[in-house]
């Protein structure tokens, strides 16, 4: 049986992960533990609320062969989901044409 969401809106496949990421916003800094990343997104959780559609920088690195690969991007902020003690973030990434699209795809391909 077939089962799809038609509530879902991403059209990437997301890779799950768990690595810190430094997120900035106009007013301060905060850290938060990432949870999934694909082509075009992230998501993350962290202690701090975001406005929908805020634009923010988030900082993180990727593991990829016993080296860390690091990015810096402005986002989008998509959707702040009250999750059980900390809200569930997920960000739109400004990436066109980057280094990142590579290895993801790369990611994704192995």
């Amino acid at each position: 049986m077939n089962i799809s969401n038609h509530n879902e809106k991403r059209t990437h496949i997301r890779i799950p992960c768990s690595q810190p990421v430094v997120i900035k916003n106009s007013s301060s800094d905060a850290f938060g533990t990432m949870t999934d990343f694909s082509k075009h997104g992230l998501g993350f959780i962290m202690s701090n609320k975001l406005g929908r559609n805020e634009l923010i920088k988030v900082h993180f690195n990727i593991p990829i062969n016993d080296q860390y690969q690091s990015f810096n991007f402005e986002a989008e902020v998509q959707h702040c989901i009250d999750y059980c003690d900390e809200i569930h973030v997920g960000v739109l990434l400004k990436t066109e044409g980057t280094e990142y699209n590579n290895l993801v795809g790369q990611i994704i391909a192995a």
